[in-house]
């Protein structure tokens, strides 16, 4: 197949990639079924994914001119919204439908291999040679490949400038910035201006503990789908989050409770009341939007200080479904989605900044503004990051929740710190087996 890539280097499979270790064990039999799909089949797929409407419009336009250029492939789409979607196609694999194509999300991607519900990509012909080694990992599984990352995204802290400013304050240099530096900043910033320091909505978010662990050697999962880090680490989390809120760098229980009830339209970063947040780069834009004025990013409090903890997260994957009637179809259509010009026009940064290295410095100086300035801060930290955390296990979907239940026992003094990182630690050892 001829590649869309415009950057002229030649093609490069996955099968063909070399980045792989031993072929995987043994799949467990199960509601995916053991057919590996049709090498050629009748040229009918069914292509699957969630987002919000104005995603649904302009994949329609991708698929639109996929079709343009492969006349003999027809594409079903189903779009849905992200709890829905879920929902959907829990049932859809239970009953043996998978679809042939689908987005895919980091917290259920092993769930649904594991289900041997996804076809290992190294069947299908795919042009990876333009996406970096550490993010094609983010979707491996026992040296096989079930997911290629539509793009990336890097948590980041987001910081009001002119709130700063007005607490007759400055923005700290956070190359070299640790957390003790930050809950004094947010301390004072609560002291000395009218907006908290920080609105304490994002001190729950797993995969900002996973930095901080990170940053101590360890991790939220391990290689082997447990979790990766000592009842010490997460005490001491727990243990900044309480040193937070008796200093006033945070709000009071009730209102961080209210805040992360209220959804990203109605957070303290985006109605002006509080200073900092921790945000995905993707996010900027939209609460920039609600906020009308601009943000600045900061690197995570605690990367000079050892090992680095930060890292390019897989936005959303895309997969292939284990009993697709046309495989050679499904890997035209996602070898078009991650490297053709035109899908990545349409896209831009909406699946987060494109896996494909070339195509990412193309559209660079298209994006929007504030799409421009998540990417520019992703190009500026890449080269420090490690690598990405291994996959999540089987049951990672269910962590969030039980982290926010912690969380508020916390905030309400129901709990200790080492209270609620054992209990953390119990929870979540049940929830992924």
């Amino acid at each position: 197949m001829k590649s869309s890539n415009p950057s002229g280097v030649s093609r490069r499979t996955l099968a063909k990639a070399g980045i792989f270790g031993a072929a995987a064990a043994p799949l467990l039999a199960a509601c995916g079924g053991e057919d590996g799909g049709a090498d050629k089949g009748d040229g009918e797929l069914d292509f699957w994914w969630w987002g919000s409407e104005p995603r649904h419009e302009y994949t329609q336009q991708i698929i639109d001119a996929f079709i343009a250029e492969n006349k003999d492939i027809e594409i079903k789409p189903s779009p849905a919204d992200f709890s829905g979607y879920w929902d959907a196609l829990n049932v859809s694999v239970s009953g043996g439908n998978t679809p042939d194509v689908m987005q895919q999300d980091e917290k259920y991607l092993r769930d649904y291999a594991d289900k041997n519900a996804l076809l290992p990509l190294e069947e299908l012909d795919i042009d990876l040679s333009q996406i970096e080694d550490s993010v094609l990992k983010s979707g491996q599984l026992d040296g096989k490949t079930y997911g290629i990352a539509t793009g990336v995204n890097a948590i980041a802290l987001l910081v009001n400038p002119a709130l700063v400013e007005a607490a007759g304050m400055t923005v700290p240099d956070d190359t070299t910035w640790t957390w003790a530096d930050f809950i004094q900043f947010t301390t004072d910033l609560s002291a000395n201006g009218d907006a908290v320091g920080n609105s304490g909505v994002s001190l729950n978010n797993e995969s900002l503990f996973n930095v901080f662990a990170r940053q101590r050697g360890e991790s939220l999962y391990n290689e082997d789908g447990q979790l990766g880090f000592t009842e010490e680490t997460l005490t001491a989390w727990w243990q900044m989050v309480v040193d937070l809120r008796d200093a006033g760098a945070i709000p009071e229980a009730s209102k961080i409770v209210e805040g992360y009830a209220a959804g990203q339209d109605q957070a303290p970063l985006a109605t002006g009341t509080g200073v900092t947040e921790f945000y995905w780069t993707n996010q900027i834009g939209a609460i920039q939007d609600i906020l009308g004025s601009e943000l600045l990013l900061l690197r995570i409090p605690g990367e000079s200080e050892g090992t680095r903890g930060m890292f390019l997260k897989s936005a959303m994957f895309w997969s292939v479904g284990r009993t697709t009637s046309d495989k050679a179809a499904a890997g035209k259509l996602v070898d078009f989605l991650l490297n053709n010009d035109k899908s990545l026009d349409l896209c831009l940064a909406d699946r987060g900044l494109p896996s494909n290295i070339a195509q990412r410095e193309r559209i660079l100086p298209t994006l929007p503004a504030d799409q421009q300035l998540g990417a520019e801060f992703i190009a500026t930290i890449t080269p420090e990051l490690g690598e990405a955390p291994p996959v999540s296990p089987v049951g990672a979907g269910g962590i969030a929740d039980i982290m926010l239940g912690v969380y508020e026992s916390l905030l309400f003094d129901q709990a200790t710190p080492q209270e609620s990182a054992a209990a953390f630690i119990e929870q979540a050892s049940a929830a992924i087996g």
